[in-house]
């Protein structure tokens, strides 16, 4: 999840990234939970570990900008995301 909220939050930060930025957020999130990768649980564990230095932060960046584009782009109940 840290990698996923590190590249969401570099992407969502680009000038050109802005217009795609809360679909973009929705996909890569659906992906990581198809792919079997769990949600973070905030301990700290995986930024001590990551040989980058990524901090748990971007997780936080991530949770916000997803909270957003579920209310701009709200979710119906088969799993897809409803046409505006």
């Amino acid at each position: 999840m840290l990698y996923t909220a590190a590249k969401v939050a570099h992407l969502g930060l680009l000038p050109q990234g802005q217009p795609e930025r809360y679909p973009r957020v929705i996909a890569m999130v659906e992906q990581m939970q198809k792919e079997g990768f769990g949600a973070c649980r905030n301990a700290g564990e995986c930024q001590n570990a990551c040989p980058k230095g990524i901090g748990i932060s971007f997780i936080s960046q991530m949770n916000r900008d997803l909270r957003h584009a579920l209310f701009k782009y709200p979710i119906d109940r088969r799993g897809k995301v409803k046409a505006i």
